[in-house]
């Protein structure tokens, strides 16, 4: 990826290329991650529909909790843990600050705290489950609307929110305007209201509340939202809609679509 900025912004090529481990012939610079950032729910339906249809075909093979396994492990893969790294490093920071420590060193440092290996067991314990609780069908429509929603929201809250001084989530969010970010949230929540519905919007709510308490603990703690902090976001926004799916089931209210 070019730190410079290019002449021509390719947003869901540059989305493609800066929320996966998917190859991209080309170089990619910040202008373009800026441009990317009304891509991010449908590079999430990508991810989403390949963990949805492993699910779907390992569910023929194997119990659910493998199939689950199997499928978030897939979404894992396919963005090399970019935003599990977020998640750890912010659970890392956030354990620093409730010590009375500096969290922006501890958020810098590549090497996994306590607060981090236990947030990510935490995380990858509750999608894997929530999955695994449901229908294939079911478990594969909530995988989709997860993703889409999850990076909806996260795109959001990067025209929105105030952001860290320094890395890579303040150069492209400077140069990102707040409609891209609208436009990805809409469409997250279109997604989701389609695989879920009544699902999508409830989700909404809990993923906005999850990234609202995040984010003003980031302006207190680190003066703004950082690149970390957006995959910490994206992270607690699925885990919020497989809850909440997984809460409608319990209740006799599948999504629509898997009947």
């Amino acid at each position: 990826m070019s730190a410079g900025v290019s002449g021509r912004p390719r947003g869901f090529r540059a989305g493609v290329s800066f929320l996966t481990r998917i190859p991209v012939s080309a170089e990619i610079g910040e202008r373009d991650i800026a441009a990317s950032v009304a891509w991010f729910p449908v590079v999430g339906v990508g991810v989403g529909t390949t963990s949805a249809a492993i699910y779907l075909a390992a569910s023929k093979l194997w119990p659910s909790p493998i199939a689950a396994i199997l499928a978030v492990g897939a979404s894992i893969a396919i963005t090399g843990a970019f935003h599990e790294d977020g998640l750890g490093d912010t659970a890392d920071a956030f354990g620093a600050a409730s010590t009375g420590r500096d969290p922006e060193p501890v958020l810098k440092d590549p090497r996994m705290g306590a607060f981090g290996v236990v947030a990510l067991v935490v995380d990858i314990g509750v999608r894997v489950t929530c999955v695994a609780a449901l229908t294939p069908r079911a478990g594969a429509l909530a995988l989709i609307g997860a993703h889409a929603l999850a990076r909806g929201v996260s795109a959001g809250v990067v025209v929105s929110a105030p952001s860290a001084s320094t890395g890579l989530g303040s150069s492209y969010a400077a140069l990102a305007p707040r409609w891209r970010g609208v436009v990805a949230a809409v469409v997250g929540t279109l997604v989701a209201t389609l695989c879920l519905g009544i699902g999508g919007p409830l989700s909404l709510i809990a993923a906005i509340g999850l990234a609202i308490l995040v984010t003003r603990w980031a302006a207190r703690a680190l003066g703004g939202v950082s690149g970390d902090v957006l995959g910490a976001i994206e992270q607690l926004g699925e885990i919020a809609v497989l809850l909440v799916v997984v809460a409608l089931s319990v209740q006799g209210s599948p999504p629509p679509l898997a009947g």
